[in-house]
């Protein structure tokens, strides 16, 4: 897609100026590339100070295969001991559903074990789904809820390897670690925040016109990947009905026969 030169309006640099890191676009502009940053929040959130990032992405998609759901993470990194990372930054209670969480693990499980590995290895390799909610989503007061899977009976842990973790962004203390960190995520002014040492990229991002000017072309490329994905949904469909040909549903749904017939292939298998 040729990209698009787009023209920011003032309001549309103050909103950026005043947005925090629950704020979808600062959120992603800052933790792109910014792997010092998604390590401290998981060594906070993890309450592990040695914890090693190894590489993190942000809006970090994974296809369902044919017509099932596939997942888009806010922030997904893998740290140096094999574990998985889903971090979610949620305003609305609905978006940390607790069956989202256990789906988005799911997700990362299924692409975690590779042909002839046993299935033991997956306790070793944990996913971690992490919400960060604006508001206490399960109401207990508490600024983090650990969710692991227990044997009800002996109350044992079942050491299947996946956590989902609930960050309640409305709890203050800044007495502690963690609640310095919950402070910033909701600061609008870098120059109040604890953590000095990754501040300076929110300093930078905030002056930098040109930032909204590339999230703006981000959002028109999401936006075209969503029409893109909508198409081929369509084209399966009608490949599974049978009574057109390839050629004719490449044309009809405007996806190219190269991927209709990879489509069709996907069908047949």
């Amino acid at each position: 897609m040729a990209r698009k030169n787009f023209d920011i309006t003032p309001e549309q640099v103050k909103d950026f100026q005043e947005a925090t890191l629950m704020d979808d676009d600062f959120m992603e502009a800052f933790f792109r590339n910014n792997i010092p940053a998604v390590q401290l929040v998981l060594s906070i959130i993890m309450d592990k100070p040695g914890l090693t990032v190894s590489s993190a992405t942000v809006q970090h998609t994974l296809e369902g295969l044919g017509n099932f759901h596939g997942v888009r993470f806010d922030v997904y990194a893998s740290d140096a001991e094999g574990r998985q990372y889903d971090i979610e930054f949620q305003n609305r209670p609905d978006g940390a559903d607790p069956h989202r969480a256990d789906f988005n693990c799911a997700m990362m499980t299924v692409r975690t074990l590779e042909r002839g590995e046993k299935f033991s290895v997956l306790a070793k390799r944990e996913r971690v789904v992490i919400f960060i909610t604006k508001t206490d989503i399960l109401k207990d007061d508490k600024p983090l809820y650990t969710i692991e899977r227990v044997i009800r009976e002996t109350n044992k842990p079942f050491n299947d390897g996946t956590k989902i973790i609930y960050v309640n962004t409305s709890h203050e203390n800044t007495a502690t670690e963690l609640g310095k960190l919950i402070h910033d995520f909701r600061c609008k002014n870098p120059d109040e925040w604890y953590h000095t040492d990754i501040s300076k990229r929110a300093k930078l991002l905030k002056g930098d016109e040109e930032t909204v000017k590339e999230i703006e072309a981000l959002k028109e490329r999401v936006r075209a990947d969503a029409t893109e994905t909508t198409a081929e949904n369509i084209a399966l469909s009608l490949i599974k009905d049978g009574t057109l040909s390839l050629a004719k549903i490449a044309k009809i749904c405007s996806v190219d026969l190269s991927r209709v017939n990879e489509l069709a292939l996907m069908v047949n298998y």
